[in-house]
């Protein structure tokens, strides 16, 4: 594995997994220090690392090419089309306006989306040689359309926003013409202008222009966010030592757990987490320019591009930069569908880097004996 990757991600578990302990256990710990419901959550999130490590370690040594045949990405996207489907129904049976989980609050599809999403997109370039025909480009949108659809049905609008960036970079990057990505790109952006004249998504965009037109409903978790920063200053008030974390920021240990690092961490740690998330995009981008084979090398965009959204729109979100919107912060925040998808797909990554080390391992000892 990849010892710069692997250090970066340990690093974001650890400052994220203080957070969940902020959040989650600490406060409570001088009252009810004998409740098993103050150590779930904190044992959950060290459960899913672990296990998503183990998993992570075991896929670096399987040969990722496997996954290169037509059955097994179309297995992928279809179980993961057959989970997203799978909400909608339990929405519709059980008649809420909202639902994006499966089994409880432990499984979310979009997370698995993610990753089959990258696999299919990137596995049908490398099979095809590129989408230069339109039949290919018109199947592998239809694809990326529908699963987009199907997300923004639970009702996940960003969601499937991301989902249509993710696929348009892979896709511009594994060699569609120009004239070929244009009407993807109209169909994406009339589809996203769609999502936005939603009911919902109007309401959270006006309350990211002004929050204070409705500091008490809309604007309240935008303000505890920017609050939380504020209060942080340059090195934080001290691990477990926060307010917002208390209740008075909702979803403090999923969305807004970059918030939380700014208040207890202050300027240095959202520093910190910066600059590990730079060293993990870059490494990643940087390495899938040196694979040449197409599949590996689109792995390795497709992890990078997600991991550097994923953290550009949570961080935008926290900072009031961009619209409120439920993206998760990879290896941080609190979540066993993110937490286990994103090391599922590291461990895609070692996979192929394994493999390019080993190729280039084989290239220099052959160079060597013909010298």
């Amino acid at each position: 594995m990849d010892r710069y990757i692997l250090t970066a991600v340990l690093l974001l578990f650890c400052m994220g997994y203080s957070v969940v302990l902020s959040v989650n256990l600490i406060p409570f710990l001088p009252e009810n220090y004998s409740k098993f419901s103050i150590y779930k959550r904190p044992l959950l999130q060290l459960a899913s690392f672990l296990v998503g490590l183990a998993l992570a370690r075991w896929l670096s040594f399987q040969n990722y090419r496997v996954l290169l045949r037509k059955e097994w990405l179309y297995s992928l996207v279809g179980v993961s089309t057959l989970s997203l489907i799978a909400v909608l129904v339990k929405k519709w049976a059980t008649g809420k306006a909202v639902e994006r989980w499966l089994i409880g609050g432990s499984l979310q599809p979009l997370e698995l989306v993610k990753v089959s999403l990258i696999l299919f997109v990137s596995g049908y370039i490398a099979i095809k040689g590129s989408l230069r025909k339109n039949s290919y480009m018109i199947w592998v949108a239809s694809i990326v359309l529908l699963q987009a659809f199907l997300v923004s049905l639970q009702p996940d609008k960003g969601g499937a926003v991301f989902l249509l960036v993710l696929a348009l970079t892979i896709m511009y990057v594994g060699g569609i013409p120009f004239q070929v990505y244009i009407p993807f790109s109209v169909v994406s952006a009339v589809f996203v202008l769609f999502l936005l004249n939603a009911g919902y998504v109007s309401e959270r965009i006006n309350a990211w222009k002004d929050p204070f037109v409705d500091a008490e409903d809309t604007g309240y978790q935008i303000l505890q966010s920017l609050y939380a920063f504020a209060r942080g200053g340059l090195w934080g008030v001290g691990i477990g030592r926060g307010l917002q974390g208390r209740g008075s920021l909702p979803e403090a240990d999923t969305d807004y757990a970059l918030s939380v690092i700014g208040e207890e961490w202050g300027f240095v740690g959202v520093t910190l987490v910066t600059s590990l998330y730079a060293l993990l995009v870059f490494r990643l981008l940087y390495l899938s320019l040196k694979v040449n084979e197409p599949f590996g090398r689109l792995i390795l965009l497709g992890a990078g591009v997600n991991f550097a959204l994923s953290f550009l729109w949570n961080g935008g979100m926290a900072m009031n930069l961009l619209p409120p919107k439920g993206i998760a912060l990879p290896f941080v925040s609190y979540g066993v569908s993110n937490l286990l998808g994103s090391m599922i797909l590291l461990g895609l990554c070692f996979s192929v880097i394994r493999e390019y080390e080993r190729y280039r391992t084989l290239s220099q000892l052959t160079s060597f004996k013909h010298a």
